[in-house]
């Protein structure tokens, strides 16, 4: 279980476009529109003026396009609350509420960060119904779970279920359950079975008013009709070319002007370290941890089983005759080994060294391919690491490293690049200072922790402001794990034995 919302932090590509493609819209109250309608609107409750409405807007996309975090969204909410005191004298009042501010500020985070997630699941999903055909309800199981929506825990039916039609998480404010989707082959192999719906399709009793709907159907419904608009419009193209030349030109100077503005946009955004704040995460609970290595467990053992079907082969890791000091284990696993994807797997045993077992790594080809692949660090980061997801590799970098705090270390993924990241220990500098653990120089004695700087972002890691297949323009995916919850995981040592080498 992740910290927050940080699982859902900058989501998607997705994510991004399902915010994008809404139209502002005033409202006087927080139940004006009906439930499908707020796929295509965005609204803020009592947000009346078109200014106000547009800097929620701009804030909300930060969060979800660049992965900031609720704090980030918060310090952004309580500025733009000044304006709205002027326009609304009831909004003075209730800013003067004890947590008025907090709770509302929260609600508006969350509420738009799950439901642009939760469509960006469904879109990515929808694109392979031969791949995903069942899908899970998954509840937190938190202490402000729903009783309800904890029932509901753990069902797995087909994905064009009439159930899913209301009951498609999240269902209501606050609700943090998600829908999780089921491959053909975890249906085939047993690993989840179909279940009964646990009420009648329309039984929406135990779902907020207004959240009855499904988002990954409106959505495509919306698709639809962009689709539908879209070939209209190139039929009137066709037919007053003249019209479409002008358009084009217009859309050019737009986008010229957007990107001359954008700083992100460009290779030469230079990210201050020194100026990231450690951002303290909330304690868990002796419940939610519980739940939280549970989870972890089941998306170890979801790696396992891949891994046994890829038919990687499996090296037993053997525990080590006495326990290995952060030096030694540097020079066992350290080496000039640059062939893609070793930097995810030596990370990987030096954790496992760290935690006791004797492990090496010298394999190649799957074994290398699997550790690296952005599927297997994404099971590996859920319950209780974070995932980011921009189309700017230094906001991904800035986004996790606030994540990062004294006396712990981290696996870090970021450009091309993976390694344990660290905040330097012994220093009196009130000013974070960053460093991440060289492991691969050929001469060992130059391998161990070197100072991490944008440059070296720029030059080891190949992290970049924009990141292009061809002409494409895609999104960077970059990961952070406290390597402290790997430690409790009982499948990490079964998990090391698909990289371990015998020497």
């Amino acid at each position: 279980m992740a910290k927050e919302l940080k699982f859902k932090q900058g989501s998607y590509k997705e994510a991004a476009e399902y915010f994008k493609k809404k139209i502002n819209l005033p409202t006087k109250r927080w139940n004006d529109l009906e439930g499908a309608m707020h796929t295509r609107a965005f609204t803020v409750a009592g947000a009346m003026r078109a200014d106000i409405l547009l800097d929620f807007r701009k804030a909300v996309d930060a969060a979800i396009e660049k992965g900031e975090s609720l704090q980030d969204f918060r310090d952004r909410f309580y500025h733009i609350a000044s304006k709205w005191r002027e326009s609304d004298p009831s909004f003075d009042e209730k800013m003067q509420r004890p947590k008025y501010g907090a709770w509302r500020s929260k609600v508006i985070y969350q509420t738009n960060i799950l439901t642009s997630a939760a469509a960006a699941q469904e879109r990515q999903a929808r694109t392979m119904p031969d791949v995903f055909t069942h899908a899970k309800y998954v509840c937190m199981m938190m202490p402000t779970s729903r009783e309800q929506h904890r029932a509901w825990n753990g069902t797995v039916l087909p994905v064009n279920d009439p159930w899913w039609e209301k009951h498609s998480p999240p269902n209501g404010f606050g609700c943090l359950c998600e829908k999780e989707f089921i491959s053909k082959y975890e249906m085939d192999s047993g690993i989840e079975k179909v279940t009964k719906a646990p009420t009648a399709p329309n039984d929406t009793t135990n779902i907020g008013e207004k959240w009855d709907y499904s988002i990954g159907d409106a959505d495509a419904e919306n698709q639809r009709l962009m689709n539908q608009y879209q070939e209209k419009r190139a039929k009137l193209e066709e037919k007053f070319p003249e019209a479409k030349k002008n358009a084009d030109k217009l859309s050019d100077s737009v986008d010229k002007e957007i990107e001359k503005g954008n700083p992100e946009k460009n290779d030469d955004f230079v990210l201050d370290l020194s100026k990231i704040k450690t951002v303290k995460p909330k304690p868990l609970t002796k419940e939610e941890l519980q739940i939280e290595r549970e989870e972890r467990e089941k998306n170890f053992d979801t790696i396992i089983n891949k891994a046994y079907k890829k038919k990687i082969k499996y090296i037993a890791a053997k525990s080590l005759k006495k326990p290995l000091s952060e030096m030694q284990i540097i020079e066992k696993i350290g080496d000039d080994d640059k062939t893609p994807g070793s930097c995810t797997s030596q990370t990987l045993a030096y954790i496992a060294n760290k935690f006791g077992y004797d492990v090496t790594d010298y394999r190649g080809r799957e074994s290398r391919v699997f550790f690296s692949e952005n599927s297997t660090l994404d099971k590996l980061t859920k319950s209780g690491g974070f995932k980011v997801v921009s189309n700017n590799g230094f906001k991904n970098a800035e986004s996790l490293l606030k994540h990062v705090e004294k006396g712990k270390e981290y696996l870090f993924t970021s450009g091309e690049h993976t390694v344990i990241v660290r905040l330097k220990p012994n220093t009196q500098q009130k000013e974070n200072v960053f460093e991440f653990l060289e492991l691969q120089y050929e001469e060992k004695e130059k391998n161990g922790y070197k100072l991490l700087t944008n440059s070296v972002l720029k030059e080891r890691f190949k992290t970049r402001g924009v990141k292009k297949i061809g002409d494409e323009e895609v999104s960077w995916v970059d990961f952070l794990i406290d390597i402290n919850k790997i430690k409790d995981s009982l499948k990490f040592r079964e998990l090391v034995g698909f990289f371990n080498t015998r020497l």
